[in-house]
C-alpha cells in the first residue's frame, strides 16, 4: 500500500506544481475559528456532543497560521497528552484577493479514545482576532461506542448563480479598489446546495472539478479547459436534534468572470477519520455561464449600467493557500500513512493496538449542530472565515503537500453529472 500511496502522492504533486506559486497576496494576519468538531460547549451542556471512541477531531480558522505541536494538545480527564496526527488542510482561492476559505486542522488520534471518557482539544493561535480565543478549548466525552457504519452520501445537489446578476447584492460582484492595495477583479457568485448527513462528526469538501471556456457555438476552447479538481471549501457537520430533519446546506462561492461562455462543475464530498472522501466519486453538478449580454429583463437599464466584457487580464490560475506540513503530538508520527477505505486493520493493525494511526473505519453519528456553519462564526461569535485583513504576501513554502492529493485524481475519471 505504501508503493501505492507513494506514486499516487508524486503524481498528484506533479499535477498540481504549477499551481504551487505565490498563493493569495492578500490575506488577514490575525487567525480566528470558524467551527469545530465537536462543538464549543461544556460536557455538561445538553446539547453536548458524545463523541465515538474512534473518531477524530476538527478546528476550522481563517488567517495566515501553520500549527506547531506546542500549540495544538489533546488531553485527558487527567492533562495526560494523547499522542495525535494533526493534518492541516488548505484549501484553494479561484479569485485574486477575494475572502479566503477557512483552513482545517483535523486531530487524528493514535488508537481510540476510553468509553465514556472526558476530553479536551486545546488549540493555540498565536495572533488571534479575539483575546478569549487565543487558547480555544473543545471539551468532549466519548460514547459507549465506536463509529457506526458509514452512510450513503448523495453529495451536490444544485448549482448555479446566486440569484439575478444585477443589484447591490446580485450574483454579479463588480471590480472593487476599495483597498488599493487589494484590488478585486469582476466576479461572479454562486449558490451550491448539498445535503449534509445526520451525523456532527463528518466534515465534507466542496470541489471544484473543472472549468470550461467555450466558444459561442458551445464547443470547448483547449486553452480555456481546466480538469483539475481542487478542493474550495470545508464544511462541518449537522446532526439532527429536534427531529425536523437535517436541512440542506446553502454554500456561496466566488469563482472568476473570466472567461465566459463557460461551464463549471463541482462536488461536494464527505470526509471520514483519516479524511478519506466518501460517497459517490462521479457524482457532480455543473452550471452554464453565459455572457451577460443583453441585460436579462430582471435588471433595469436606467439602473445598471452594461455588464462588462470578460477580461483576460483578469484571469488568474487556482491559488493555494498556506502549504502547511503534518504535526505529530506527543511523540505521534506526522507522516504516517492514511490507509485504504476497508484496510485499516490489515495494513494499521486491529483498532486500539497502538500502531500508527490504529483508529480505522468508518465515523460514527452523535453530535450536534455545527457550530459556525458555512459561514465562520464560532460560539463566541467572532467571525471567522478570512474576509478582508492587512495585505500579506504568503508564498507556498514547498513543504509536504496536504493529505488531500492523495484523492484528488480519482475524480478525473468518469462523471454522472447535473446541469442547471
Amino acid at each position: 500500500m505504501k508503493t501505492a500511496l507513494l506514486g499516487t502522492a508524486l503524481a498528484s504533486a506533479a499535477l498540481l506544481a504549477p499551481a504551487l506559486a505565490p498563493a493569495q497576496e492578500c490575506t488577514p494576519a490575525q487567525q480566528t475559528i470558524g467551527w469545530s468538531q465537536p462543538n464549543k460547549v461544556p460536557i455538561t451542556n445538553e446539547n453536548a456532543v458524545r463523541w465515538p471512541t474512534d473518531a477524530s477531531m476538527r478546528v476550522a480558522y481563517g488567517g495566515s497560521w501553520c500549527p506547531s505541536a506546542d500549540e495544538i494538545e489533546l488531553l485527558d480527564e487527567n492533562d495526560q497528552p494523547i499522542p495525535a496526527q494533526v493534518r492541516i488542510r488548505t484549501p484553494y482561492t479561484l479569485v485574486q484577493n477575494a475572502p479566503t476559505p477557512l483552513t482545517m486542522i483535523e486531530v487524528d488520534p493514535v488508537g481510540t479514545f476510553a468509553e465514556r471518557g472526558d476530553y479536551r482539544l486545546v488549540v493555540r493561535p498565536p495572533d488571534p482576532v479575539l483575546v478569549a480565543n487565543r487558547e480555544y478549548t473543545v471539551e468532549f466525552r466519548t460514547r459507549g461506542s465506536e463509529s457506526d457504519p458509514f452512510p450513503d452520501f448523495e453529495g451536490i445537489t444544485s448549482v448555479g448563480l446566486d440569484g439575478p446578476p444585477c443589484g447591490e447584492t446580485g450574483s454579479f460582484e463588480g471590480a472593487s479598489n476599495d483597498n488599493p492595495a487589494c484590488p478585486l477583479p469582476n466576479r461572479l457568485r454562486l449558490l451550491i446546495t448539498f445535503q449534509p448527513l445526520d451525523r456532527a462528526d463528518t466534515a465534507y469538501v466542496i470541489y471544484r472539478t473543472s472549468t470550461t471556456g467555450t466558444d459561442e457555438n458551445g464547443d470547448p476552447v483547449p486553452d480555456l479547459v481546466d480538469e483539475t479538481p481542487i478542493p474550495l471549501q470545508y464544511e462541518n457537520g449537522a446532526r439532527d436534534i429536534f427531529g425536523a430533519g437535517i436541512p440542506e446546506r446553502p454554500i456561496r462561492l466566488t469563482v472568476p468572470y473570466y472567461p465566459l461562455p463557460r461551464t463549471d462543475c463541482f462536488a461536494v464530498r464527505a470526509l471520514d477519520e483519516f479524511g478519506r472522501e466518501r460517497g459517490d466519486l462521479d457524482h457532480e453538478a455543473c452550471v452554464d455561464l453565459p455572457r451577460i449580454d443583453p441585460l436579462p429583463p430582471e435588471c433595469d437599464p436606467n439602473l445598471f449600467p452594461p455588464f462588462p466584457e470578460p477580461s483576460p487580464f483578469e484571469a488568474t490560475p487556482p491559488m493555494p493557500g498556506q502549504m502547511c506540513p503534518n504535526v505529530g503530538l506527543a511523540g505521534a508520527d506526522p507522516d504516517a500513512p492514511i490507509p485504504p477505505i476497508g484496510e485499516e486493520e490489515n495494513d494499521m493493525g486491529p483498532t486500539g493496538d497502538g500502531g500508527p494511526i490504529g483508529d480505522g473505519g468508518p465515523l460514527g453519528d452523535g453530535g450536534v449542530v455545527g457550530d459556525g456553519g458555512s459561514i465562520g462564526g464560532d460560539d463566541d461569535d467572532d467571525g471567522g472565515g478570512g474576509g478582508a485583513g492587512g495585505c500579506l504576501v504568503h508564498v507556498a513554502s514547498g513543504n509536504d503537500l496536504p493529505a488531500w492529493p492523495l484523492a484528488l485524481f480519482a475524480l478525473l475519471g468518469l462523471r454522472r453529472r447535473r446541469r442547471h
